[in-house]
């Protein structure tokens, strides 16, 4: 056996010059108590040292390992030619600093390692290759684990996205039907039904149209994901003038006012923005109060926030758009709720629609890397703040 190699000033830290047997004393301590296991090897691959971490690590003592090739850890099929590798990268100092493997044991087991070199000088022995290992198996096997469950539940999105699509799909041909029909029965034989016929024949006839609203929403908040566009520059000043135009007749029958600040231009699916505007000024309008006229308003700001990334912080530009109005309001316990699907605060007949409209936008939002909330108090209004990015990813979002 070998004898064991003293590391000289050499490689000691800049801090220890001129105290050589201080930093040996600190570095044999590292050395010793050290978690991570560490290894010295020389040109040809022979092991001059290990410390107890890195015996634990590999199932082999002191003994079985110091003079040995440092490949005696290894399955015996690519002993020879990983010797072979290493003196050529060991004369040509290019050896990977930092890397993750996945190595196979002597005794068959496979360990995740995290593995560091660096070359130094010690006194005696010249030139000899510092390496030290760190076991991250129980690491990899959680990201295995979290990449299992995250395809699983994008295909369990995907399939119910599909679902959705397909039931939906295949509802309308029925319900048109059922639609068409009514309208035959009640221009061919509206006389014969009597009031009460006509009674039930106009709810029928609601409750398809209901039906309709509800199939066309559920059909909107599944394609939100699974049918999305490139995200381009979309002017949400020109889309909320759009949206007014198409809400122009509503707008006059409430006497409604409308206010819309100056609105930013930012990287988004045109068509989201406008299902999400049109959602959010359309609900301002609805949930009105009837003895006062509505008052919608439209504004944003600007601002930068800190996003954490591995190593450093970054600032990205973030877009606030917010909708306040004066209507109904709610009570802030149900904030929550309201973003739902098919959840409502109000009866069908106080207030039309399908539930849907609030969830389709948090979806919306979601998809683009935002947030929507939401603030309230009953009798005194709301007003909806969204919160997005101006630039998304594969626009260069970080700034």
């Amino acid at each position: 056996m070998q004898t064991q190699p003293q590391m000289s000033a050499a490689a000691s830290p800049a801090s220890f010059s001129g105290n050589s047997a201080l930093a040996v004393s600190v570095l044999k301590r590292v050395w010793e108590d050290s978690l991570d296991g560490m290894r010295l090897t020389d040109e040809n691959g022979n092991i001059l040292r290990v410390n107890g971490a890195f015996c634990q690590m590999v199932g082999k003592s002191t003994e079985e390992l110091v003079g040995q090739s440092f490949t005696v850890i290894y399955e015996s099929k690519h002993r020879e030619s990983t010797e072979a590798k290493h003196r050529m990268r060991f004369s040509e100092r290019d050896v990977a600093p930092l890397f993750e493997r996945e190595l196979l044991l002597w005794d068959g087991t496979k360990v995740w390692f995290e593995l560091s070199n660096s070359f130094l000088e010690i006194e005696g022995y010249g030139a000899v290759l510092l390496s030290i290992f760190r076991d991250i198996s129980e690491r990899k096997a959680a990201e295995e684990t979290m990449r299992e469950f995250s395809e699983k539940l994008e295909r369990s999105n995907r399939e119910l996205q599909d679902f959705a699509y397909v039931a939906s799909h295949d509802l309308q041909e029925p319900l048109r039907k059922v639609a068409v029909f009514a309208d035959r029965l009640k221009a061919k034989h509206g006389e014969a039904l009597g009031e009460e016929g006509l009674d039930y024949l106009a709810r029928m006839q609601n409750a398809a149209l209901r039906m309709q609203a509800l199939i066309n929403d559920l059909l909107s908040f599944s394609r939100v994901a699974s049918k999305s566009q490139p995200f381009a520059p979309v002017d949400l000043g020109k889309v909320a003038r759009e949206v007014l135009d198409d809400l122009e007749t509503r707008i006059e029958q409430l006497g409604a006012s409308l206010e819309i600040g100056d609105l930013p231009t930012i990287d988004a699916e045109p068509f989201h923005m406008r299902q999400l505007l049109q959602n959010l000024i359309g609900n301002a309008l609805k949930f009105n109060r009837p003895d006062e006229k509505p008052v919608v308003r439209v504004n944003a700001r600007i601002f930068t926030e800190k996003v954490d990334i591995p190593s450093h912080s970054v600032s990205r530009k973030m877009a606030e758009i917010s909708v306040s109005d004066n209507g109904i309001g709610f009570d802030e316990k149900y904030l929550d709720r309201i973003f739902q699907v098919f959840q409502r605060l109000h009866s069908r007949s106080a207030y039309e629609g399908t539930g849907m409209g609030l969830a389709i936008t948090r979806k919306i939002v979601e998809h683009h890397g935002g947030q929507i909330t939401a603030t309230s108090k009953p009798g005194e209004g709301s007003t909806f703040v969204v919160t997005i990015p101006m630039q998304q990813q594969n626009s260069k979002s970080l700034i």
